[in-house]
């Protein structure tokens, strides 16, 4: 899996989730900090530019700042 992180305010975190779960099967969003409101978003092979153009979009509508969080879970 790819994953980027980012920083977004609470109050946008439901919306992101409901948004991103409509594309089932290429993310999956779960929170890392909730106090300091880190998301991350792992995404599925093969699908990473797909998910970059949703994120870029999203960037547009809702406040979300690149952050760096270590996970080795996920490569970048």
């Amino acid at each position: 899996m790819i994953c980027r992180y980012f920083k977004v305010a609470h109050r946008d975190m439901v919306f992101l989730k409901f948004i991103l779960e409509a594309y089932e099967g290429m993310n999956v969003m779960s929170t890392v900090d909730n106090r300091a409101g880190i998301i991350r978003i792992a995404i599925m092979p093969g699908f990473v530019d797909d998910m970059d153009g949703v994120l870029a979009d999203l960037g547009r509508q809702v406040v979300m700042e690149p952050a760096l969080w270590h996970d080795e879970t996920c490569v970048f």
